[in-house]
């Protein structure tokens, strides 16, 4: 039974003893006082009686009519006038003793009254005794009717100490609910806070439970902190704080793979050319302070463009790629500049001397073969042209892409119009190799009959024409029909712009409401990037979609891994560990490390790590021991 019937029944217990207590004391005290009332009148109508038939002549007829107009007069059950040797000189008795109280109250509740007694004289002599008994039926009414009145106050009076007690029960145990609230948001691995109460005994509980949320918390960020910081240690270049070789091919590569976000991009190389005679002349440690500032220069660029990022190749080579479609000359003319800037700080009578190649890469491309092809050029220009832009192309242009934005506009809103759009299927594995859900990227045929072209293909163009939103519910609808007719369990890619839109939340809402049954089977996926740039709303979205019972994960985490530990209180489902980190899994020893640490974070929280883009059986059998929940990538299958 719970505490809070346990205490209904404390009061309701303690309300009817009072009630109970305070009706019989009242009935009792009321029985009492007409007991004493009725002995009064008795005596007092006795001996009243008795003089004015002392006063009279003592002729029987008489005093019969004097004693009969007595009777007469009041409420009297019974009035005897007897000899001195007890011989009934006159006598009346009333046989009708009615009253409309209950039989079963009159015999509860017994009224004990003695008969009033007088004696009459004649002369200095006794005559005779004068015995008046009242009648106590009136008595029984206005007893029964005192208890009827007492009895409606005391179910009133108990009515509304039961309202009262329930406002006071209420306010007293609002803390509790908290408290329940909290031990079940535990139970599910989200460590909240909540307001410390005033209640002593739930004010320990509240204490001791805040204190174990704020120490998972605590440790799960000192974790996050520790393990970005082996992230940085292991794949960040130590000097200008950029990405190291190995970990730049690797993003650029997993940026190529997500075809739901990547359809083109741009890589820009910028190598300084006299780096050795630089060094020669400034010095190990101001070279390296050359070498900072232009990590830092490139760094504050990608900073500013969140499709941006940058890495240092070699010694003297350092890129920029970006992911979304950008035009080379533009980004690359914006590199060069800022190297220019840092050509002539070096306080010597020496200049920075470099060569920027920027290039288009497809989803055709990869990072190794692109990099290689710009150093073959490198090395074939050589110093011959310093301190200036090449272009080079790398493939076809999309045949969309020169397209205004009104053509793009009247493609997207045709394909939109007609439901021309389709989710593929990518299974997502346990370790056992069962299903746990399938990845379902978005397809939109802009032309009837034409090309059905992945999400990184158009979204660009989506979002710029602001029909980003439309995508999303026509996906979400897509996906709920799906599995209304028996899909297995879907998992959607959600946009920023999605979750920082109510009216979409709204929709979203009442789409999955009107097909209750499949919202266990729907999960939702947001980018590490879109969730942490707005918390707030991922949040809402969150607690949004999961009290309808789907699922919510964050996909391609790896760069935001210091921020993990605000993720302990949002009930999040799982996470979609970055493909540059799970690439060569098997043969990195670092990124196992870090790997383990993120198992380890997500599992403390409540959630599953899922590898994404797992390539060969070799990355499998390494994922496995270190224990990751799932995977999901190309060498993926049921």
């Amino acid at each position: 039974m719970s505490l809070i019937k346990q205490l209904w029944l404390a009061i309701i217990l303690i309300l009817a003893l009072a009630s109970s207590g305070s009706f019989i004391l009242s009935t009792l005290s009321g029985k009492q006082y007409l007991e004493k009332q009725l002995q009064m009148k008795n005596n007092d109508n006795a001996v009243t009686l008795a003089l004015s038939m002392t006063q009279l002549a003592k002729d029987p007829v008489r005093l019969d009519l004097l004693l009969s107009a007595q009777f007469d007069s009041g409420y009297y059950q019974h009035i005897a006038l007897t000899d001195t040797n007890g011989k009934v000189l006159s006598e009346r008795i009333n046989k009708s003793n009615k009253t409309y109280a209950p039989q079963w109250f009159v015999n509860a509740i017994p009224l004990q009254v003695d008969a009033g007694v007088a004696e009459i004289q004649e002369g200095w002599s006794q005559f005779g005794t004068l015995k008046v008994e009242s009648n106590t039926s009136f008595a029984y009414n206005k007893l029964w009717d005192a208890t009827i009145q007492i009895a409606l106050w005391v179910l009133l009076i108990g009515l509304i100490s039961c309202y009262l007690a329930g406002q006071l029960l209420k306010k007293i145990l609002k803390p509790l609910d908290e408290v329940v609230d909290q031990a079940k948001a535990i139970g599910d691995s989200k460590f909240i806070m909540i307001k410390v109460p005033k209640t002593k005994e739930f004010k320990a509980v509240v204490n001791a439970m805040n204190t174990l949320s704020n120490r998972v918390k605590k440790t799960v960020s000192e974790e996050s902190a520790r393990l970005d910081q082996l992230r940085f240690d292991n794949n960040f270049d130590h000097v200008t704080g950029l990405m190291n070789h190995d970990y730049f091919v690797k993003k650029v590569n997993a940026s190529i793979s997500h075809e739901e976000y990547f359809n083109e991009g741009v890589m820009v190389i910028t190598r300084i050319l006299n780096i050795a005679e630089i060094d020669q002349k400034l010095g190990y440690k101001e070279t390296n302070q050359l070498l900072k500032t232009i990590g830092d220069m490139l760094q504050h660029l990608c900073n500013q463009g969140p499709a941006l990022s940058a890495g240092r190749l070699s010694g003297a080579d350092f890129s920029v790629f970006s992911n979304q479609p950008a035009d080379c000359y533009s980004l690359g003319t914006t590199i060069n500049s800022a190297f220019e800037k840092v050509s002539n700080i070096t306080g010597q009578d020496i200049l920075v001397n470099f060569l920027t190649i920027s290039t288009r890469l497809t989803k055709s491309d990869t990072a190794e073969n692109i990099i290689n092809s710009v150093h073959h050029v490198l090395d074939d220009i050589g110093n011959e042209s310093s301190n200036s832009l090449h272009v080079i192309n790398s493939g076809e242009l999309h045949q969309y892409q020169d397209h205004n934005l009104q053509e793009w506009k009247n493609l997207l809103t045709s394909a939109l119009d007609h439901n021309r759009i389709k989710l593929e299927s990518y299974p997502v594995i346990n370790q056992v190799g069962e299903l746990i859900h399938y990845e379902s990227p978005v397809r939109l045929q802009l032309a009837t009959d034409g090309k059905w072209f992945c999400a990184g293909e158009f979204i660009t163009w989506a979002d710029k024409l602001n029909l980003i939103n439309r995508v999303d519910e026509l996906v979400l609808q897509t996906a709920i029909n799906s599995l209304a007719n028996g899909a297995m369990p879907i998992g959607l890619n959600i946009s920023a712009s999605a979750i920082c839109n109510p009216a979409f939340i709204d929709i979203a809402m009442a789409s999955i409401k009107n097909q209750a049954q499949v919202a266990n089977k729907l999960y939702f996926e947001v980018p590490e990037q879109s969730a942490f740039d707005h918390f707030s709303e991922f949040r809402q979205f969150c607690i949004a979609v999961k009290a309808l019972g789907c699922k919510v994960g964050i996909e391609h985490v790896g760069t935001r891994i210091s921020r993990l530990g605000e993720l302990h209180d949002i009930g999040l489902d799982y996470i979609k560990i970055d493909a540059s980190v799970i690439r060569d899994i098997n043969k990195n020893e670092a990124n196992k490390t870090l790997l383990r640490g993120l198992c380890m974070i997500a599992h403390s929280i409540g959630v599953i790590a899922i590898a994404e883009g797992v390539q060969n059986d070799d990355e499998i059998s390494t994922l496995k021991l270190i224990g990751i929940d799932g995977m999901t990538g190309p060498g993926i299958s049921l």
